[in-house]
């Protein structure tokens, strides 16, 4: 069960929002970023919302997902852990997407953390991660219920696990994502933007900084785009990519409660969007 955004009120400096790389680098993130999260995070009430979650699920548990069916492939070609590490960047998901390999190669460096000696070992706590223990670690600490805008739906709510073919081998695991224009989830996305008109159309007419780099500028101007889309009916552009891949954080934004500041390493995008939508500054950290 989920809350929804004006549910509860937080005195300033009470409380904290986890964005999705807050969220993702408590949990996989260097010694010394998770050190500064904690530092942040200590004596405060920690929020997040369900937007959120579906980001961490849609992003490190899909890439874990993704390096636990690599193993599974090389265990059944009776290879060792090196050989499999040696597929993971040639696997057809990962390949040439720089950002999806090093969400992969920190899955990976967390299983180093304690030590294994095979293959099947590192399997085996992937399977735990992929059914218990990243839920686990997202959750660590948080109030919940998450806070609920958007009732994003964007992720099955249950993982697809497929039998194996021999016995005594391992299955696989499939997230299916659920949110397109042609597939579009139960979700509250319209009347979230409904609501929250005014916010919409301060992001259309959102002031740009100047000096900053091309591709910044980019893509605040997709997020400008985005919302002009919405503010003209376009409730098709409301949902699929458009939303989790240009609306987002604007929506994350507006998920945390007034007054709370944000905790992320985007700051390229954050700090003109809480500028914009009258919000704290954000709590930013290089990742």
């Amino acid at each position: 069960m989920a809350s929804k955004v004006d549910s509860a009120t937080w005195e300033t400096g009470e409380a904290v929002f986890l964005e999705t790389t807050a969220a993702a680098e408590r949990v996989f993130g260097l010694p010394e970023t998770i050190e500064f999260i904690d530092g942040v995070c200590q004596d405060k009430t920690l929020l997040s919302s369900t937007y959120v979650w579906d980001e961490f699920r849609r992003t490190f548990l899909y890439d874990t997902i993704i390096c636990h069916t690599v193993f599974v492939n090389s265990l059944e070609r009776q290879e060792d852990f090196a050989t499999a590490l040696k597929r993971l960047p040639r696997f057809y998901e990962l390949r040439y997407k720089p950002r999806k390999l090093r969400r992969a190669l920190d899955v990976i460096a967390r299983l180093h953390e304690t030590p294994f000696e095979s293959l099947e070992e590192a399997i085996q706590r992937l399977d735990n991660d992929i059914r218990y223990t990243l839920k686990r670690l997202f959750f660590n600490g948080l109030q919940r219920p998450l806070l609920d805008g958007a009732g994003c739906r964007m992720t099955a709510e249950n993982i697809i696990e497929t039998s194996p073919q021999v016995t005594d081998r391992y299955g696989t695991f499939k997230l299916p994502s659920k949110c397109s224009k042609k597939e579009r989830p139960e979700c509250k996305i319209i009347s979230f933007w409904k609501e929250r008109r005014a916010d919409i159309e301060a992001v259309a007419n959102m002031k740009i900084p100047s000096g900053i780099k091309k591709n910044v500028r980019t893509e605040l101007e997709e997020f400008r785009k985005a919302a002009q889309a919405i503010l003209k009916g376009k409730t098709i552009e409301a949902y699929g990519t458009r939303c989790y891949a240009k609306m987002a954080d604007i929506i994350i934004c507006l998920e945390c409660p007034p007054g709370i500041p944000i905790v992320t390493s985007n700051k390229k995008h954050y700090r003109p969007l809480c500028q914009t939508l009258r919000r704290p500054d954000p709590i930013c950290f290089q990742p």
